[in-house]
């Protein structure tokens, strides 16, 4: 399983020992590297990469809260801290990092490091739904998920759209992304989840963004938000 990584250090000397230590190791390509947050964010979107490797301490928002911004927008990112302090190791795993390495790093730890993102990143394919119990007064209806349309946050919750009906579900949509089949369901926004097989129409709204028309009895229209345009057409190309 081939791992597709980027380096985040404002330091060029320390992102080049960096990058050449994962050079040797096993199924990992470095696809970019950035000096602060603004350019991390920037290459995330760009590059989607599996894993990035954080320095602690950089101008702006540090290594955690720059994790912390990045997993929220990238459910499937993993995240390595690494800095030349242990203070931040507390505040690294409670915003659910996957690893904390130490400078110098040393190349044991590092391939350590990649092969526990290597291991989570196989967890969460082999946890893929294919049912879901959703709420229905006062009890659940497993709900197979080739019936949803699209799934939407409304009223703070996250509800199952069916043809017929709608569901009120105990999960954030960060936690469906991350379990849905990625075959299969795209995530066009931050409140929405769509089905790949129920997207109509890609109408253009101005401005360069779009939102979905969905095969429903309604018609509903989703937004897509314009970070996410690129992975639509990597599935769906754009012509004209």
């Amino acid at each position: 399983m081939s791992i597709r990584a980027i380096v985040v250090d404002d330091e060029p000397l320390a992102r080049d020992e960096l990058r050449f230590m994962l050079g040797q190791c096993k199924d990992i390509e470095v696809v970019g590297e950035a000096r602060n947050a603004p350019e991390a964010q920037t290459l995330c979107e760009e590059e989607q990469p599996d894993v990035a490797f954080l320095d602690l301490r950089m101008p702006g928002p540090d290594g955690v809260a720059l994790a912390e911004t990045l997993m929220a927008s990238h459910p499937d990112l993993r995240v390595v801290i690494v800095s030349a302090h242990d203070e931040g190791a507390l505040r690294a795993f409670e915003a659910r990092v996957a690893d904390y390495l130490l400078k110098p790093v040393r190349l044991d730890r590092l391939r350590q490091a990649v092969e526990r993102v290597r291991g989570d990143a196989a967890s969460s394919s082999q946890e893929r739904l294919d049912r879901i119990a959703v709420r229905r007064k006062d009890a659940y209806v497993v709900l197979e998920l080739d019936q949803v349309v699209y799934f939407e946050v409304k009223d703070e919750l996250v509800w199952a759209v069916t043809e017929e009906d709608r569901f009120a579900i105990d999960k954030t949509l960060a936690v469906l992304e991350e379990q849905l089949d990625p075959e299969a369901f795209f995530r066009s926004h931050r409140g929405f989840i769509v089905r790949y097989d129920r997207i109509r129409a890609i109408e253009p709204t101005g401005a360069g963004t779009f939102q979905l028309l969905l095969d429903h009895p309604e018609e509903p229209k989703v937004p897509l938000a314009r970070e996410r345009a690129k992975k639509l057409r990597e599935r769906i190309p754009f012509s004209g």
